[in-house]
């Protein structure tokens, strides 16, 4: 098989385990036993879901580095999809939150490394990352999109018919639906394992590259924070991340109280999953053409013009899905630049730890910034528990000024330190 559909296939797996279960995991953890859920409370469910992932990615450079230096990619990728899997499979029978807690974290450990090789191993593959890696990440957002929606079709629902809605079909819930929602934990472990079985044996061989650094790879890896650009990059990335957070924690609350019917709330959020998968096409074009400040500033700048217009209270709710669309921009634009950037200054021996810095602060500290950003904020403009529609405006005005302030910061202080290829 050919090396490039098999870099697609990498990360339409990789991604679409993990979108198989955590879009609805909020869901069953939160429903009571006698729906079939694990009657967590809000709390529980958010350490299981965010504070796990947090913890992986604060680890993952730790744990990355053994693909640069020690063990090939390829290989190091498959055990941990593996191990993940093994993990997954082992927490879809508990009941208690510690095991819960203990298991999802372990599960992140191997997760947010294999992400991370994910990115370097494509990019050691492609000959031009700049305009072929974006139509290798986009099948992330499909396979995100697909496994979750054949999930549901497949196992969630009956009586289905078409509708013109994403995800294109609508039906009844199956009985005990919360109960069968937490299968997903149990299939999505299958998956990885599966996956990592495929991934250690199929995916092209990536040895690792022998240095003469005396230094454990993540010491070198975050020694290219002495590198300028990459620095403000980082620093700018420190920024947005939680912006990127918060968006998806008030995102469906914001829109049940500008007036959508709390049935469409997944339908419409998919909008900018579907404008994700369009953009990385985009992408692959712009990027080579226009270079890498250029296009970054894109990406921050629509992360600063959606919350604008989610902050204009009273737009029609057309203008609303605009911006749910509008984060494909965000997310293509900004993410995966920075992949490529970070992917052409980091030299091959730390090109996978190099990855994982940058998942440091997008997928670990970002998000713990953003919770305590969010209570922040709720104090200053929320008068009840909940943002009630007319406080979303300073809300979202707030997220909107911090994201100009990464745009000026990167603006007027990245300066592109490498050759830029069309």
């Amino acid at each position: 098989m050919p090396v490039f559909p098999r870099l697609c296939a990498m990360m339409f797996l990789q991604f679409g385990i993990y979108g198989l279960w955590l879009p609805i995991a909020g869901k069953f953890l939160t429903a009571s036993p006698d729906e079939g859920g694990l009657g967590f409370t809000e709390a529980q469910m958010g350490a299981i879901v965010g504070i796990a992932a947090s913890v992986g990615a604060l680890c993952s450079p730790f744990i990355v580095q053994f693909a640069d230096r020690r063990f090939a990619a390829q290989r190091v990728l498959g055990v941990l999809m593996m191990i993940g899997g093994l993990l997954k499979i082992a927490v879809y029978p508990q009941n208690t939150f510690l095991a819960w807690l203990l298991l999802s974290v372990s599960f992140t450990l191997m997760f947010m490394p294999a992400a991370a090789i994910c990115n370097a191993l494509a990019m050691k593959h492609l000959e031009n990352p700049s305009r072929q890696f974006p139509n290798v990440r986009l099948w992330t957002a499909v396979g995100w999109v697909i496994m979750g929606w054949s999930f549901s079709l497949l196992v969630l629902k009956t009586n289905v018919t078409p509708s013109w809605l994403p995800p294109f079909f609508q039906g009844d819930d199956v009985p005990m639906v919360m109960g069968e929602m937490k299968k997903s934990v149990l299939w999505s472990g299958i998956m990885a394992f599966g996956y990592g079985v495929w991934a250690f044996f199929c995916l092209p061989n990536t040895p690792a590259v022998p240095s003469a650094s005396q230094r454990p790879a993540v010491a070198d890896a975050f020694a290219l924070l002495k590198i300028p650009s990459i620095a403000v990059m980082l620093f700018v990335t420190l920024i947005i991340s939680p912006m990127n957070t918060i968006y998806f924690m008030q995102c469906a609350k914001y829109l049940v109280e500008a007036g959508l019917d709390s049935a469409y709330l997944l339908p419409a959020m998919a909008i900018g999953q579907i404008c994700e998968i369009v953009m990385y096409v985009v992408l692959s074009r712009l990027l080579p053409t226009l270079g890498f400040k250029p296009v970054l500033l894109m990406g921050i700048g629509a992360y600063a013009l959606r919350f604008f217009l989610f902050g204009t209270i009273g737009i029609p709710m057309g203008l609303i899905l605009v911006g749910l669309g509008i984060h494909g921009i965000c997310y293509a634009f900004f993410t995966s630049t920075c992949f490529i950037y970070i992917n052409k200054v980091a030299s091959e021996n730390v090109a996978n730890t190099a990855q994982s810095v940058f998942n440091f602060i997008w997928y670990g500290i970002g998000p713990l910034l953003a919770v305590a950003l969010n209570s922040i904020l709720a104090h200053f403009f929320a008068d009840g528990k909940t943002f009630v529609l007319a406080e979303f405006q300073p809300f979202w005005y707030s997220l909107g000024v911090i994201s100009l302030v990464g745009f000026f910061v990167l603006l007027i202080r990245f300066r592109v330190e490498v050759e830029e290829t069309s």
